[in-house]
């Protein structure tokens, strides 16, 4: 797509911006650029690209591609294996008419408004095709060897000291291997294997599509989908150092963009927004369903109180918000011998348009779908009061010396219990509050965070978490207990 990556920042009121990012910078937009070069000199600055050489790490500094594979399900057709240095971007010798390059994006001239970097803040990994006049573009019907939808893309990307301090990453299509080996200041590499898939080609397409939050993005696709497999790297910290090193993919969007508190508030209210906008079809008519992927370690899941090896997904619920519309949310456990990592890959999978919203995490809205891929006819996570257990609905606290009872705590849940079932709870915030018998007494002035167990005479015991303040006045702050 033509759009240039660019980078959210949300501290009170979301603006996009493309200058300098502050330390509390929350949120990053990503949509696919048709990064394409008419000129054979792919690391030189012209007048409508951003070059290396017109960068302060320069050519010698970029990063580089180590080795770039392709699978059709046969043998790996290795197109490049270079295993040191920043050569120039030529493919020689040069096999079939397809290469992998790297392009600063973001970097001058490269964005029309002024606003750029001297220090490129993202960098896209794209694979081009060799048109006859010796140009590279990003159409590679008929290319040779053949790229398509069912062929695997396996990338190395390396990094020098000068220029390695990465955050999260974007791919096109469907990951099945990521390995984010880079420390800053030192040198790295980063490996991935992913299918790549269409987007809607952008001509035509109207700004709702592309101003974040997008509310809508209603129109007809007037050209046929476009196939542009890319990899993209943020080069700074703008999540924070738990997602140093996260992946997040993409199938049949225009755009997505992710949202998450500033650094402090993730630990303390871990949620993870993902909206995607596209077409309600494809050109041809049909309906387009897309797919939203994020690749998410024990680092951030213990964040939500959960882990690789022990994982409940009841800790951290997928809802969609925003407009109506389906998708279905599974998690697969991921391990370092087949996938490059342990980790657990959530996957949302046919996802209509035109503007869904993926919350991950503490949800305080309702409608969507639940975490387990089903309505949720509930109307969201239950935000309600603890303390008396009125159910009423009104926001909640209880003061330091108080008790909530687990009674009360599902009850403002408006969670039924079933006869004979035993109720017991962990707290995951000791110092804040604690079990007392069959409730929950606060000690400190805080957030008491915890899980709360229900196991009924027979079948399977249900977890939930819960969350609420702990205060001296007893004020009623927001607590919520999630379904």
């Amino acid at each position: 797509m033509r759009a240039t990556y660019r980078s959210i920042v949300s501290v009170g009121v979301v603006a996009l911006i493309m200058g300098a990012f502050a330390g509390t910078a929350s949120a990053v937009q990503q949509s696919a650029p048709a990064y394409q070069q008419t000129h054979p000199g792919l690391d030189a600055t012209d007048a409508n690209n951003g070059g290396w050489d017109n960068t302060t790490p320069g050519t010698a500094a970029r990063p580089f591609i180590k080795y770039f594979a392709i699978n059709n399900g046969g043998s790996d057709i290795v197109i490049v294996n270079n295993t040191g240095g920043s050569p120039a971007q030529t493919p020689t010798p040069q096999i079939g008419d397809i290469y992998a390059f790297v392009a600063p994006v973001n970097a001058c001239p490269d964005t029309p408004s002024g606003q750029c970097y001297a220090i490129p803040n993202r960098v896209s990994v794209w694979i081009g095709r060799q048109d006859g006049g010796g140009n590279w573009g990003r159409n590679l019907t008929g290319a040779s060897p053949i790229v398509d939808e069912n062929t695997t893309i396996e990338l190395i990307v390396g990094f020098h000291a000068a220029y390695s301090t990465i955050g999260w990453s974007w791919a096109n299509g469907i990951p099945s291997w990521w390995t984010p080996a880079v420390t800053p200041g030192s040198n790295g590499d980063i490996r991935i294997k992913f299918t790549p898939k269409t987007t809607p080609s952008t001509t035509g397409m109207p700004p709702s599509c592309s101003t974040v939050p997008v509310t809508s993005c209603d129109f007809t696709p007037t050209s046929a989908e476009e196939f542009q497999p890319q990899l993209l790297v943020s080069m700074d910290n703008t999540l924070g150092p738990l997602f140093t090193g996260s992946l997040f993919a993409t199938t049949a969007s225009a755009l997505g963009a992710l949202d998450v508190p500033a650094a402090a508030g993730f630990t303390s209210n871990p949620t993870m927004s993902y909206q995607l906008a596209g077409p309600h079809t494809l050109f041809g008519g049909a309906t387009r369903t897309g797919g939203l992927y994020a690749v998410i370690p024990s680092a951030i899941l213990s964040v939500f109180g959960t882990s690789v090896a022990s994982f409940d997904q009841s800790l951290i619920p997928v809802q969609r918000t925003g407009d109506a519309g389906a998708g279905d949310v599974a998690w697969t456990p991921w391990t370092v011998g087949t996938n490059g990592i342990n980790a657990m890959l959530m996957s949302v999978t046919g996802i209509t348009f035109s503007a869904p919203k993926f919350v991950v995490g503490r949800q305080n809205s309702g409608g969507g779908n639940n975490s387990g891929g089903g309505s949720n006819s509930g109307g969201g996570s239950g935000s309600s009061n603890t303390g008396k257990g009125t159910g009423s609905g009104s926001a909640t606290s209880i003061k330091v010396g108080q008790k909530a009872t687990f009674a009360q705590m599902l009850a403002v849940a408006n969670t039924k219990t079933p006869a004979g079932a035993k109720l017991s709870a962990k707290v995951s915030t000791p110092k804040i509050c604690k079990v007392v018998g069959k409730a929950i007494k606060g000690l400190a002035v805080g957030t008491c965070k915890g899980t709360l167990t229900i196991k009924p005479k027979k079948g399977k015991a249900t977890k939930k978490a819960f969350s609420f303040k702990v205060t001296k006045a007893g004020k009623r702050l927001p607590a919520s207990l999630h379904r």
